[in-house]
């Protein structure tokens, strides 16, 4: 019996049946389940969510800092003559290393709020101590060279503030801006001054905007996401639940009641004695039901197991070897077996998902450990930090630490940001368990 037809019997795991029910396919009128139970509901992603527009966010500033930087270059080398000798350099070298930082922080999630609001804040200073940088008036062919820059520590601001602070800099800046090009210091501008003032305003206030709507709508799918699934949990529970009840009211119905029925009719030593079997054989399936489960499915040997498990990891995306191991005459019960051929290829998954490309080494081990069976699934990926897993993700929880422990197994993950990730499962019998 494997875990697909067994999940909704008695003692199984609430999540089992549901999924492998979701993962079968009809095939000429028959039902086949995928293979280990696999539920392809769980490759389905949102389209937008919090982590991804923030992902976006950091590469498009990281972009913009460092194109619109790259390219203002020439403009301050132009005017350092007409600059303080000491702050003048200084001004321009602590923008290019915030702009630097902004460009890291693309490797490092966590840095990115900071940088992006270092960035900001350096640009606001360089934009208002403009006079005191300036020893002598810029050509009037020549624009401040921060002028230049708005746009990017107004995105930088868009990003990095909460939208309130944000809108507050995205009208500080078009407006100090104006101000300093009216000045002699500034050029002395006069119309061109509003002018340049608008086309911030306009262009500044437009990312701003993206920037909130994207952020909320995000924010409105992760709560939907979460919603949905709490509710697909509770659905599973439920559903479980009521097949085991539909399977014992119709063991009642069918056995029981029939059985009660003959006996209160039985007036002949035949009908007795048919009224008889008929009670043992109503409280053999009632026994049967109450035992019903994955583990009668036949015990499977580690050889077979590595065998499946290759199998199954050979029609992902990206390469994963599965390394050759001795591996002893054990075998384990059928649903230890699926438990962890299951837990190991949704490892894998996730591995080829979120650990990075083709160029990311991947490994699966089989080996016998004692009486037992040890599987390590890993890859020298990106990493992760398990305790910043939102609730609602149940890869790792549901579908690999809980499928693994439902058999009396353990299940262990390793890993830190860029440091790979290893899923350690071990399965060992129990002092004194037959099999």
């Amino acid at each position: 019996m494997t875990a697909a037809h067994a999940a909704p019997g008695a003692g199984s795991a609430p999540g089992a049946g549901a999924g492998s029910a979701a993962a079968a396919r009809t095939t000429s009128g028959s039902t086949e389940p995928a293979p280990f139970g696999a539920d392809p509901a769980r490759t389905v992603r949102a389209s937008i969510t919090q982590a991804s527009v923030e992902r976006a966010f950091a590469i498009l500033i990281a972009v913009a800092a460092l194109g619109f930087g790259a390219t203002t270059v020439p403009a301050v080398l132009d005017q350092l003559p007409y600059l303080d000798p000491v702050w003048g350099p200084a001004v321009a070298c602590g923008l290019a290393a915030s702009f630097l930082f902004v460009g890291a922080s693309v490797f490092v999630k966590r840095l990115a709020q900071l940088a992006q609001i270092v960035c900001a804040l350096l640009f606001l200073v360089a934009l208002v101590t403009w006079p005191l940088t300036v020893r002598d008036a810029i050509p009037s062919d020549q624009v401040p060279w921060p002028w230049w820059l708005c746009t990017v520590g107004s995105t930088a601001a868009a990003m990095g503030f909460a939208p309130w602070r944000a809108t507050v800099y995205t009208a500080l800046v078009p407006t100090a801006y104006v101000i300093i090009r009216l000045t002699p210091v500034g050029g002395d501008a006069g119309v061109r001054a509003l002018l340049d003032g608008v086309y911030t305003a306009i262009l500044s206030g437009a990312v701003l905007v993206i920037a909130v709507v994207l952020r909320r709508a995000a924010t409105s799918v992760d709560a939907a996401q979460a919603t949905a699934v709490r509710r697909y949990s509770h659905a599973i529970r439920e559903h479980a639940t009521e097949v085991e009840r539909v399977q014992v009211d119709a063991i009642v119905h069918d056995s029981v009641l029939t059985t009660l029925l003959s006996a209160a009719r039985a007036d002949t030593v035949d009908a007795e004695m048919l009224a008889a079997r008929m009670a043992r054989n109503a409280i053999d399936h009632l026994e049967a039901a109450a035992a019903d489960g994955p583990g009668d499915a036949p015990p499977v040997s580690l050889v077979a197991l590595r065998t499946r498990i290759a199998d199954a990891v050979g029609a992902l995306a990206a390469p994963v070897r599965v390394e050759e191991r001795r591996l002893g005459a054990i075998r384990v019960p059928g649903t230890v077996a699926d438990a962890i051929a299951s837990a190991a290829l949704q490892a894998a998954v996730n591995s080829v998902q979120h650990a990075g490309g083709a160029e990311v080494d991947r490994w699966i081990v089989v080996e016998q450990r004692g009486p037992g069976v040890h599987v390590e699934v890993g890859d020298d990926g990106a990493g992760f930090e398990v305790a910043a897993i939102p609730a609602e993700r149940l890869g790792v929880r549901r579908s690999i630490v809980e499928r693994v422990v439902a058999v009396d197994g353990a299940a262990e993950v390793v890993t830190a940001p860029g440091a790979g990730t290893r899923i350690l499962l071990d399965w060992a019998p129990r002092t004194g368990d037959p099999r």
